[in-house]
C-alpha cells in the first residue's frame, strides 16, 4: 500500500485517495489550515507534528502520535469498519463519528472542547479512559446505530446530555439544570440488569431491562431534574412486583444507590412520544442531587399515578378476619382530598347507620371494622350501603352512593 511521507507542508486543500496511508516522520509537520480538509483513506502513522485548524478525516487507524494540536479543528472518523485511536490522549475542538463500526479510544484521556456529533457508528473507550466533554461542548445526533458505549464525563453547569447506549440500544440521559462549582459528572448505560431491582413502597415495579449509572466525580451541584429516553421496555413485566391499590399508573424514573438495592420513585413531570409501557421520553418530577463520590443508579419504573385534580378509591369488600391487615376494615383511599365537608355514612340492610366518618383521615386510616359504631355489636356478614360526600383540594365536589360486602 502506498504511503505519503510529509516533511513540512502548509496544507490549504488536499484530498488523498481512500487507498493511501499517511506517514509523518519525526521531523515532519502537517498544518491543516482553516477551511481545508485532509482526508486519509488508510492509516495515519504520525511521528511528527500535526496542527489542525481545518478538518482531518480518517478512514483507518491512528497509529501513533508525537504531537497533535486540534484546539480549533475538526476530527472525523469515516471508515467502513472498526477503527483504533492509539494516541493515549488527544484534545480536539470537534469530533464527528460517521462510519460503519466502532471507534476505539483505549488511552488515558480524550477531551472534546466544542462539539461531539454522532451520525453513524459508536465510540468505545477503555475501561480506565477519561473521555471528557468540556463545559462548552455540545452534543449532536445519536441513535440505536450511533452512540457512546462506555463512561462519558461532562464538566461545568447547564444542561448536560450524555448520548450513551449499549448493545444496539440508544439510551441518552440529560441532567436538565446542573449548577455547581468545578462540576464533573460521569454517566454510563448498560442494557439489562442481571440483578433483581427491588421496588420501594411507592412503586409497582422496577425494570431490569436497562440501568443508568451517574456519579459526581468532582465539585458539587444543586438538585437537577433528569430526562431519560427509554425503548425496548416492558413495564407490565417485573421480576419483583408490589401490590398497590390503584386505578391509573404511569412510567416513572426510579433511583437507588445500589443496582440491586431498594429503588424509589422520582416521579414523572412530563412524558412524551410514549405508549406508556415500552418507549418514550420522560422527565422526573423530583430533582436529584448527587453527592461527591456516590454512584446513583436509574431505571424505569411503574407507579400509581395521581391526576392533578386528585383521585379516590372505594373497595367493594372487606373481611375483619383477612390475613392482610389492609383488608380488615372498610377504608376510603385517595389523594388531594380535602378534610373540609367530608362525610361518610354506612348503613345496614335495614337502613340503620352503623358507621360515620366526618374526616378523610378517619375514613382512610381507621375506617369501619364491622362493628356497629353506636351499639358496639358485631354486624353480620352481608351487603352494606354507603353514601359519601367530599371535595378535592381543587374544590371539585364528589357525591356517590354504593354497596359493598362484609365477608366473615
Amino acid at each position: 500500500m502506498k504511503k505519503i511521507y510529509i516533511i513540512s507542508i502548509l496544507l490549504l486543500t488536499w484530498n488523498l485517495s481512500q487507498a493511501q496511508q499517511l506517514y509523518v516522520p519525526s521531523n515532519g509537520l502537517i498544518h491543516i489550515s482553516e477551511g481545508a480538509n485532509l482526508e486519509v483513506g488508510g492509516d495515519l502513522d504520525n511521528n511528527g507534528v500535526i496542527q489542525n485548524r481545518g478538518t482531518l478525516s480518517l478512514y483507518g487507524d491512528w497509529l501513533t502520535n508525537a504531537n497533535f494540536n486540534g484546539l480549533t479543528g475538526r476530527l472525523q472518523f469515516l471508515g467502513g469498519s472498526s477503527q483504533m485511536v492509539s494516541p493515549p490522549q488527544l484534545t480536539v475542538s470537534e469530533l464527528v463519528i460517521n462510519q460503519g463500526g466502532v471507534v476505539n479510544f483505549p488511552g488515558n484521556q480524550y477531551i472534546i472542547l466544542d462539539r461531539l456529533e454522532f451520525q453513524l457508528g459508536n465510540i468505545k473507550p477503555g475501561d480506565d479512559t477519561r473521555f471528557v466533554l468540556e463545559p462548552n461542548a455540545r452534543v449532536e445526533g445519536g441513535s440505536n446505530f450511533s452512540y457512546f458505549d462506555g463512561t462519558l464525563i461532562a464538566k461545568g453547569s447547564g444542561e448536560k446530555t450524555f448520548p450513551i447506549g449499549s448493545d444496539g440500544l440508544y439510551a441518552p440521559v440529560t441532567l436538565l439544570s446542573v449548577f455547581g462549582l468545578n462540576t464533573e459528572i460521569a454517566a454510563s448505560f448498560q442494557k439489562g440488569n442481571s440483578l433483581d431491582p427491588i421496588p420501594g413502597d411507592s412503586l409497582l415495579g422496577v425494570s431490569h431491562r436497562g440501568l443508568w449509572e451517574l456519579e459526581l466525580l468532582n465539585g458539587a451541584t444543586d438538585p437537577t431534574q433528569i430526562e431519560l429516553e427509554f425503548t425496548e421496555e416492558d413495564l407490565s413485566d417485573f421480576r419483583i412486583r408490589n401490590n398497590i391499590r390503584h386505578r391509573v399508573n404511569s412510567p416513572v424514573i426510579a433511583y437507588a444507590t445500589n443496582p440491586e438495592g431498594i429503588y424509589h420513585s422520582l416521579g414523572v413531570k412530563t412524558i412524551n412520544d410514549s405508549d406508556s409501557l415500552t418507549y418514550g421520553t420522560i422527565v422526573s418530577e423530583i430533582p436529584l442531587q448527587p453527592s461527591l463520590g456516590q454512584k446513583i443508579y436509574l431505571a424505569m419504573g411503574l407507579a400509581p399515578r395521581i391526576p392533578n385534580e386528585g383521585l379516590y378509591f372505594i373497595p367493594e369488600a372487606f373481611s375483619p378476619q383477612a390475613s392482610d391487615l389492609k383488608n380488615q376494615s372498610f377504608k376510603i383511599f385517595g389523594q388531594h382530598i380535602s378534610e373540609e365537608g367530608f362525610d361518610l355514612q354506612i348503613y345496614n340492610r335495614y337502613g340503620v347507620v352503623v358507621y360515620t366518618a366526618t374526616t378523610f383521615a378517619e375514613a382512610n386510616q381507621n375506617g369501619w371494622n364491622g362493628v356497629n359504631q353506636r351499639t358496639g355489636a358485631d354486624e353480620p356478614a352481608g351487603v352494606y350501603y354507603y353514601t359519601i360526600r367530599f371535595q378535592f383540594n381543587t374544590g371539585l365536589p364528589v357525591q356517590q352512593k354504593g354497596a359493598f360486602y362484609l365477608v366473615k
